[in-house]
């Protein structure tokens, strides 16, 4: 990204890199002095596993000769790009040494190395997709079988009752999952084929048909494209390069030169890799290999990782050479208290693991569990620990974090109550697509590159935006003014027929011409999406160009520059700081992506760019530049979480169904089944889906495991309880333990008053007003009047309702002036005074959707009793020529709701014309007015049919959902009024 574009998205300061003094206890100094042949140091949570993979490295550095050369040498493999970033930051900032080549990396990193060092001049360059890319390409090639199935029914090779679920974005998923399973056990689309043939699977067939097309299709596509690079995904990049490195016993000349410059491999996190990235790292292992491992701590089972056979592993890598194992036994994260529930957990384990065995270094800690009513009030509880913990302890934001088994709504009800509570969050993980703010950019983005009409949704959407500045009563005006315009001859009309308020918003969008009063939001919009379009007709244009038209023209409402206001706003600070920081964050993420691709597919246009974008289904794996946050406690999964720590730590939502969540993954195309297949030589189905089962039982205590050892000091454990929503087994196990047997009452934990100001002086003002105790209520009032000297909200006597004088003693009404009411006012003064009193007196909201959906209908019902031309027909043209101003939803809901109104609207034409034929004298929006003493009722009446022996009838329109029951209408005051005015003869007739 350019740097004027960094400028106006806002100064970024980089995370402090610490460097502290380290001391190892024996078993670690055993490590590090580890020269030769192969080491395997096995270790449980925080035994200091990645710090000494990272020290390995560094002294073997600081002890070479030439520590430039050395650093060449060393190569250190984990299980993610981040965690890989920052060990290498740690050996730089350890070592001093500049490096020529990254020393720590990822196996697909190394993979994409090797590829790159064997592709020949006549080779095409290799790109490696995204997840996100991956799955556009799996649907892409779906789509492409389904036109032709359409087509020809005899292409056709997925069976008939998957029909449907073809079309679904979870067979995506699941089609992606078995790929990538069977790709990292080497399998290839023939030996998928070979194995549902044997095992009976009747659905694998097929999806070793579609892989087989599916690989011909990234082939076709990487040769035909015009920038010539090899497509491949994640599943096939890391056995691609084990290809080519030839076998053991005749390795290919890279595999020599890999084996030649790599004196030290250290992996880090040995149990997240799969078999494919195990056989990678034997092609290329020299005479010091140092492996760190923890199965219980593997979270990456779904992805592919095999901790299950890690003893099996380190048993091969014994017979081929030296080897030795160290087993780290000091924990020097968890305190005690910690630690030991962290073993209870561990000794559920269906396998015996040597390293579980920890002693802890630090005494003490707290542990508790909290079972609650609601996730409301688990995200209160929680927020009240948090608070409490930084308040009364001292502990920093930054040293706190909340834990959830998978993104949803009890971390989104934990954001909610840390914002009211003054809980400053980081900002939440999303698809870009996803972000309210970003969204407006991209759809905006998709106008400008498409040749398909804009549609009037999206309009909508962009003026209600940001980046328009509008709301739904701007909105609402828009579409008057335009009508307004056109029917005043100003507009356009073409062959007499006059657009409808949406058509006009569409065209005066896609031209920019805009006269009308208030049009500034329409304006706004027409202006970038001019702007969007230059900068996409321009040569060699990319999706960063587009982009930047659209970021850099912005306006806000006051006419300020967006990227300025959303800048100024995320210094301030606050909740909408928080929310212009996460913006900001996504900003950069988006033009990161759009750089990214402009490299990987140099010749495209920005079309496929945003396509992309809008497409992905998944949460790419995005590295971007990002402010440091240094403050702020973080809600994470627990995946997220891996390889981190924190003083304390909540681990929420611990719910039956959801931790442990033991629905099978793959359940429709048995990905789960292919693994254990290949892990057991077993092929009976029910046997399979056995193992399976139980692997996945025990992946969810790992992740349990994993969650519970992030905290260092204090741990909280929260669960709801209610009728139709239990806590798991894990949570009453956790339970038990740290507060003994529970019995048939399961305790509810009580939410304490929050640690607000706010609610700090709510207490006082209940007990100064309420307490019994006049000493307490003297104490509390002596508080708030110090609270009231120091500024805070609510504490200051004169601010309290009902202490101030009144402004006025003047009666309403004068005596001997007559009180005015409606009939309509009656009935509200009926049900409530005062909201009748307030109302009368001005303190009413604009007409809702549903009050200007019965207008609309009175007043067809009017025109139709006045114009004896008209008919259904002609009136539901007009309520749908109109329907925009009626109701501001749009898609479904606003069908739903014209549909509604038409279904109205013809029983009202029915009952018009069944009433006309008995009472033929019929009279629309009838005025009457009469005074009853010092009162004067006046009002209209929808319809006075009068019948042919002069009786007269008062009918009322209802547009409500719900009927009015006959009893109720008999003491209706609404009606009663109207009665009134009937007998007392008081109707002005016209």
């Amino acid at each position: 990204m350019r740097g004027d574009k960094e400028a106006a998205i806002g100064p970024l300061l980089r995370a402090p890199l610490l460097n502290p003094e380290l001391t190892f206890d024996t078993a670690q100094q055993k490590v590090l002095a580890h020269s030769q042949g192969t080491l395997i140091v096995l270790g449980g949570p925080g035994t200091g596993k990645t710090t000494l993979a990272a020290e390995c490295a560094v002294e073997r550095i600081r002890s070479a000769v030439d520590p430039l050369k050395a650093t060449d040498s060393i190569l250190l493999l984990t299980f993610g790009r981040e965690r890989a970033s920052e060990l290498r930051d740690q050996i730089a900032l350890r070592t001093g040494t500049t490096m020529k080549e990254p020393i720590a990396r990822t196996f697909h990193s190394l993979a994409f190395s090797i590829l790159h060092m064997s592709n020949e001049i006549d080779t095409p360059d290799v790109l490696l997709m995204s997840g996100p890319e991956q799955e556009f390409a799996i649907r892409e090639v779906l789509n492409y079988h389904l036109a032709q199935a359409v087509a020809d029914p005899s292409k056709n090779y997925w069976p008939a009752e998957l029909a449907k679920a073809l079309e679904t974005r979870g067979f995506v998923r699941e089609l992606r999952d078995l790929i990538m399973r069977a790709s990292e056990r080497g399998l290839s689309p023939a030996q998928l084929r070979e194995i549902a043939a044997k095992s009976g699977e009747k659905y694998w067939q097929a999806a070793a048909i579609f892989w087989e097309r599916y690989l011909g299709g990234l082939a076709l596509e990487g040769s035909s494209a015009v920038d010539s690079k090899m497509r491949i995904d994640p599943s096939e990049i890391i056995m691609e390069a084990v290809s080519r490195l030839g076998s053991d016993s005749n390795p290919t000349p890279i595999a020599q030169e890999l084996r030649a410059r790599f004196n030290t491999i250290i992996v880090d996190e040995y149990q997240e890799s799969d078999p494919a990235q195990r056989l990678l790292l034997r092609k290329i292992r020299g005479n010091d290999l140092i492996i760190f491992a923890d199965g219980d701590s593997a979270v990456g089972r779904f992805r592919g990782s095999d901790p299950d056979t890690l003893r099996s592993e380190f048993a091969d890598l014994a017979k081929s050479g030296k080897c030795e194992e160290i087993i780290l036994k000091h924990s020097y994260r968890n305190k005690s208290v910690i630690l030991d529930l962290t073993s209870e957990v561990a000794d559920q384990f269906r396998s015996v693991a040597v390293q579980r065995e920890r002693t802890p270094v630090h005494e003490g800690g707290s542990a508790l569990s909290a079972r609650l009513r609601s996730e409301s009030e688990q995200a209160q509880f929680i927020a009240y620990q948090f608070r409490k913990a930084h308040l009364i302890d001292g502990v920093p934001w930054r040293e706190m974090a909340v834990i959830v088994r998978s993104p949803g709504a009890t971390a989104q009800a934990i954001r909610r109550a840390f914002a009211h509570s003054g809980v400053p969050v980081s900002n939440a993980n999303e698809a870009l697509v996803s972000n309210s703010a970003i969204a407006p950019i991209l759809l905006l983005a998709k106008m400008a590159t498409s040749s398909a009409p804009i549609s009037i949704n999206d309009c909508q959407k962009l003026i209600l935006s940001e980046l328009g500045g509008g709301d739904a009563i701007s909105l609402r005006r828009i579409r008057r003014a335009l009508l307004s315009e056109q029917e005043q001859g100003h507009g356009d009309e073409v062959g007499g027929k006059k657009f409808t308020s949406a058509e006009l918003i569409v065209k005066a969008i896609d031209t920019g011409e805009v006269s009308i009063e208030g049009g500034a939001p329409l304006l706004r919009i027409a202006d970038l999406l001019e702007k969007a379009r230059s900068a996409n007709k321009a040569k060699g244009a990319q999706a960063e160009d587009l982009l930047w038209a659209i970021w850099d023209n912005a306006l806000s409402e006051s006419g300020e520059k967006l990227s300025l206001l959303w800048q100024r706003t995320a210094v301030r600070g606050g909740n909408r700081g928080a929310m212009a920081d996460r913006d900001l964050d996504a900003m950069m993420q988006l033009f990161d992506a759009a750089r990214r691709h402009a490299e990987r597919f140099p010749y495209s246009r920005p079309s496929s760019f945003i396509d992309e974008i809008l497409r992905s289904e998944i949460l790419g794996d995005v590295i971007t530049t990002k402010g440091q946050r240094p403050d702020v406690v973080e809600i994470l999964t627990v995946h997220s979480a891996k390889g981190r720590e924190w003083d304390l730590v909540a681990v929420a939502g611990l719910q039956d169904g959801a931790w442990p969540n033991l629905r099978q993954r793959g359940s429709l195309l048995g990905s789960e089944r292919l693994v254990e297949m290949q892990r057991h030589s077993v092929y009976a189905r029910q046997e399979l889906e056995e193992l399976a089962a139980s692997g996945l039982a025990q992946d969810e205590r790992r992740l349990l495991y994993v969650a519970l050892s992030r905290a260092k000091s204090s741990l909280v454990v929260s669960a709801v309880q209610r009728e139709d929503d239990e806590p798991s087994r894990f949570f009453d196990d956790i339970d038990s333990y740290l507060n003994g047997e529970i019995s048939e009452e399961r305790r509810i934990t009580e939410v304490p008053r929050p640690l607000t100001e706010s609610a700090l002086v709510a207490q006082l003002r209940r007990e100064v007003h309420f307490g019994q105790v006049q000493p307490v209520r003297e104490k509390a009032a002596g508080i708030l009047q110090r609270l009231a000297q120091s500024g805070i909200a609510g504490a200051d006597v004169e601010s309290w309702l009902g202490v101030a004088p009144m402004s006025t003693t003047a009666p309403i009404v004068s005596d001997g002036e007559k009180v005015r009411v409606s009939p309509s006012a009656l009935y509200t003064f009926d049900e409530c005074g005062l909201r009748w009193f307030l109302e009368s007196s001005g303190g009413r909201d604009g007409d809702s959707s549903a009050q200007s959906f019965g207008n609309a209908i009175h007043g067809l019902a009017e025109k139709l009793a006045k114009e004896p031309d008209q008919n259904f027909t002609s009136l539901k043209d007009l309520l749908n020529r109109s329907w925009s101003l009626i109701d501001s939803n749009s898609g479904w809901i606003s069908r739903t709701e014209f549909d509604r109104a038409v279904g109205v609207l013809e029983r009202v034409v029915n009952y018009h014309n069944q009433a006309i034929l008995e009472r033929p004298t019929i009279y629309a929006e009838a005025r009457f007015r009469v005074e009853v003493e010092n009162v004067i009722i006046s009002g209209s009446v929808d319809r006075l049919e009068i019948a042919a022996d002069g009786k007269a009838l008062v009918v009322d329109f209802k547009t409500s959902k719900s009927a009015i029951s006959p009893k109720d209408v008999a003491g209706h005051m609404q009606m009663r009024a109207y009665q009134l005015g009937v007998t007392e003869r008081e109707f002005f007739i016209e």
